[in-house]
């Protein structure tokens, strides 16, 4: 039997009403980055999906069906369960085409970068905007590229030109020269049939967003649910009359006195994140407070509830309008002191957010991921597309309607068709200012499930900007008798204000992240928060090597053996394409210097530290040298592999180096290439002539070799597009890259490929949720690389009577290695203080050998109390009786492999063992170490 056809047989029904048995418990396994299967993470080759579907699944071992029957096993092993999320990311084929998505979701990690606020809210806000203009501007860079290729280099250049259109049969049609007379050789008729391409284009994107929007945007965390009562203390099931249909236990009186009486109180009184309440001090962006009332599941969500960092745009002022908003909640408290307490770190992703916890509600966590409507992001991702469909038909419009308008008030042609054009432009550009409206207006609303739809302004403007474009094309077909056309159509000019509208607003972004650093400098961050700033520059970067590569590659093809912009026919693409081309291979050359150098630091580091390496294996030093396993006292080969296998893992702390030097040599270059292209007007080699001869060759060779580095470029990342397409070996590669970057949800750029943790996330809480109100048992979420990073995010949307039941255990984790560092307003350190404040237990494993996970580093006490210190790896340095042949390094794979591992997972199980679930623990300020309390056998 097939493992879809055990899924949907009576075998495994028993999941969803299950008749609990003393000491359940179970481990829900969450696997990495790269892809797993069911049958590999529960090393079983008979598995049941036992809810989920194709793409994202939960599935068990068919012995273990109906686990929750049955006692617990006799060793204490728990149940696995493995939550396999691969297909998110690396499933169809279809898929590997989302790399030419790539600089849309490289701005949109920028948006995540941004440094915790610390109460400069405002300036938060502005970051938040400023990174969703950079997003826009990428969008029409993007179709502006489209319409040069299509309007310019082909209808307008190439089928204008005699030898050019005679080279290609299928545009004899639309030469003046091959077919006198033609109805389509016009110019203006041409740009109108040309246009389909760049609507078709914006069309796909819209079908994409839509698409994925529909699928990945749409999943819902669970509805709230009784408060769980406490097990009875003999670890028995609770009373059948508490568990109604379903198997969902009602709350009871607590059973093991006072203090269980507290915790249950407790619990009822405070709702979780994904239950009615922001668990988060990090402001969310403006929203609409007259949209925010109505149920969810049957129950308010309206503002009347004790939040945990609610939006302060429902009681402040919205940053895109300036209008007051309605005044704060009144459970909230109102003394400054008891704010400060409460919300230790101000920091907010966009805007201004501040509603703050009922008196007497314990601390709920400093990070926006434990907000309930952080993973459901339907409607800004909808409002977005909106905008950036309409900018892009406009843009279309403005290409086809602007050589037409220009034509016409040059030529004194008929008076009407000039006002006409004028109209028509005045149109496009109130249009244009209408999306960028939309876009600046508001950010996300994270504090609930905002299922409302925008007004009829934003829904209507995709299909008003496509009228708009009709106009244009409409008008464009008017026969215009003398009309020729010759030389470019002004690409030059957009291009050009578009580069430097990119450069404006990173600056300001770089200022604004500047400032909210200074409020509370954490000197792990990386670049001491430039990052996003930084990342922002690659974004522009990489959309002007692909609108680059497209256009050089399609004018080298048409031209044939001429060269586009020399002693070719045709003019070629904007002379600033060809600058931007020119200083690739300068950029190249400084890349290539900052790796040399991190490649010497890392050959000195582990040069110094291969002589320490046998100095971590001290029980392989036998005191009696006749031991046969003795080690050569001269093996030295595997100590500089080991040594430099963990200087290499070390490169990733040093990141931020290359990206910091390659954004700001990138910054330079770009300046450079547009005062180049906008003072001289021509391309680099021409403009060296007369120069001395080193000046003029160099230019000479940076034009050549950066036309072709570009188009090359733009070829390679096409093929290798086509072979992941057909190979899955090479599609799970790619996976491996969004895996990382599309973990967060689009809240800058609609067309970014979709995120995946807005469903996966959902997916891991509704299982966790429902598994532990039905059975009251025991549970441990395991997760290893990217999966314990879905692991931590969904602990934060649990329950906190749910989530004070829940341990974690964490290896080869990048939780602060990575998203600490780069994104500090979600996973700094006072987010993850609270989140080993809050859930029951957590421990984490990493090797010195891993490039991406690392330790935790809570500070004070808390470290050694979550972090185990740094596995062995190899487990073996020679050979043992244990280990008789070379043990391998394992690096970021096989920490399951270690004893380390199952020692951790029994600890954290014992920690848990029914009847002795611990109180929670007291409030405290995030930055400060808890009172001595060690954990017991080493639980976190």
């Amino acid at each position: 039997m097939q493992p879809a056809e055990r899924a949907s047989s009576p075998l495994a029904a028993p999941l969803a009403a299950p008749r609990p048995a003393p000491g359940a418990a179970l481990e829900l396994l969450v696997h990495g980055v790269g892809g797993a299967t069911a049958t590999g993470m529960l090393d079983d080759p008979h598995t049941v999906r036992v809810t989920g579907d194709g793409i994202a699944a939960v599935h068990r071992r068919f012995v273990d069906l109906d686990a929750e029957r049955r006692p617990c096993a006799p060793d204490g092993r728990p149940v696995p369960e493995a939550y396999v999320w691969s297909n998110l990311t690396s499933g169809s084929g279809s898929r590997a085409l989302w790399l030419l998505l790539l600089p849309f979701m490289v701005v949109n990690l920028a948006h995540w970068m941004r440094p915790p606020s610390h109460g400069r809210d405002r300036t938060a806000g502005g970051y938040g905007l400023l990174v969703r203009l950079v997003a826009l501007s990428l969008t029409v860079l993007l179709v502006t590229a489209v319409c040069q290729v299509a309007l310019d280099l082909v209808a307008w250049q190439c089928a204008g030109t005699r030898t050019c259109a005679a080279r290609y049969s299928w545009l004899r049609f639309l030469s003046p020269d091959l077919n006198p007379g033609g109805w389509w050789s016009g110019p203006g008729r041409r740009l109108a049939l040309a246009a389909l391409i760049p609507a078709a284009v914006t069309g796909l994107l819209w079908y994409l967003s839509h698409r994925t929007w529909s699928v990945y945007e749409s999943a819902e965390p669970p509805p709230p649910g009784p408060p769980l009562a406490d097990p009875p203390p003999d670890g028995t099931s609770p009373p059948e009359d508490t568990l109604p249909h379903g198997g969902v236990p009602h709350a009871t009186a607590p059973a093991d006195g006072p203090a269980s009486a507290t915790r249950a109180a407790s619990a009822a009184r405070v709702p979780g994140p994904a239950h009615g309440a922001n668990r988060s001090t990090e402001p969310t962006e403006p929203t609409d407070r007259r949209r925010d009332h109505g149920t969810v599941h049957g129950t308010d969500r309206t503002d009347r509830r004790t939040d945990h960092g609610t939006d302060r745009g429902d009681h402040g002022t919205d940053l895109g309008t300036g209008h007051p908003t309605e005044p704060a909640d009144p459970t909230e408290p109102t003394n400054p002191t008891a704010r400060a307490e409460h919300h230790p770190d101000h920091s907010t992703d966009h805007s201004t957010d501040h509603a703050h916890p009922a008196p007497g509600a314990p601390d709920a966590g400093t990070t926006p991921l434990a907000r309930p409507g952080f993973w459901y992001g339907r409607r800004l991702v909808a409002r977005l597309r909106a905008a950036h469909t309409a900018a892009a038909f406009l843009t279309v419009a403005a290409a086809v309607a602007t050589p037409a308008g220009r034509f016409d008030l040059r030529s004194g042609g008929p008076p009407l068709l000039g006002a006409a054009g004028l109209l028509l432009l005045l149109v496009i550009v109130a249009g244009a200012t209408v999306a960028v409206a939309v876009v600046c207006r508001r950010g996300r609303s994270e504090r609930h499930l905002d299922r409302h739809p925008d007004g009829p302004l934003v829904r209507f403007l995709p299909s008003a900007a496509l009228a708009v474009l009709v106009l244009a094309a409409g008008y464009a077909l008017w026969p215009r008798p003398g009309w020729r056309s010759g030389g470019r159509l002004p690409g030059d000019t957009a291009f050009g204000v578009l580069m430097l509208l990119q450069g404006v607003l990173v600056l300001a972004l770089a200022v604004t992240a500047r400032l909210l650093y200074r409020a509370g400098p954490a000197p792990r961050t990386a670049l001491r928060g430039f990052g996003g700033p930084a990342v922002a520059v690659l974004a522009c970067a990489l959309g002007g090597v692909m609108t680059g590569g497209v256009a050089q590659r399609v004018a080298d093809w048409l031209d044939g053996s001429g060269t586009p912009g020399g002693a070719g026919p045709l003019p070629g693409p904007p002379v600033l394409l060809t600058w931007q081309a020119s200083v690739i291979p300068p950029l190249l050359l400084v890349t290539a210097l900052v790796l040399v150098r991190l490649s010497v630091a890392t050959l000195r580091r582990a040069r110094a530290e291969a002589p320490r390496v046998p100095a971590d294996y001290p029980d392989e030093h036998p005191a009696d040298p006749g031991d046969p396993y003795a080690p050569p006292a001269a093996d030295t080969a595997r100590a500089r592999r080991i040594a430099l296998t963990r200087a290499g893992a070390a490169l990733t702390d040093r990141a931020p180096v290359a990206v910091g030097a390659l954004a700001v040599t990138t910054l330079l270059f770009g300046a450079f290439a547009l005062a180049g292209a906008w003072g001289t007007g021509e391309v680099p080699g021409d403009a060296a002539q007369g120069t001395p001869d080193l000046v003029a060759g160099a230019a000479d060779t940076a034009q050549a070799a950066g036309s072709w580095l570009i188009g090359a470029g733009f070829l390679l990342l096409v093929a290798w597009g086509r072979r992941a397409y057909r190979d899955p070996r090479a599609r799970r590669t790619i996976g491996i890259l969004w895996d990382v970057g599309t973990f967060w949800p689009r809240a800058a750029h609609p067309f970014a490929p979709p995120c995946y943790a807005e469903r996966a996330v959902p997916d891991l809480t509704w299982r966790v949720d429902t598994w532990t109100r039905s059975t009251r048992g025991r549970l441990v979420i395991s997760g290893h690389s990217q999966g314990s990073v879905l692991a931590a995010a969904a602990a934060w949307q649990l329950a906190p009577d749910i989530r004070a039941r829940v341990a974690l255990l964490t290896y080869g984790s990048p939780l602060e290695r990575l998203y600490g560092r780069w994104f500090p307003s979600c996973f700094g350190p006072a987010a993850l203080h609270a989140l080993h404040r809050e859930v029951d237990c957590w421990r984490n494993l990493y090797r010195d050998t891993d490039p991406i996970g690392g330790p935790v580093r809570l500070p004070g006490s808390c470290g050694p109390a979550v972090d185990r210190p740094a596995l062995r790896d190899p487990l073996a340095f020679g050979r043992t009786p244990e280990h008789p042949l070379p043990a391998p390094v394992l690096g970021h794979s096989d920490y399951q492999a270690d004893p380390a591992f199952e020692e951790e997972r029994a600890r954290l199980l014992r920690r848990l063992g029914p009847g002795a679930l611990p109180a929670p623990r007291p409030a405290e300020r995030p930055h400060e170490p808890r009172a001595a309390q060690q954990p017991p056998a080493g639980a976190g």
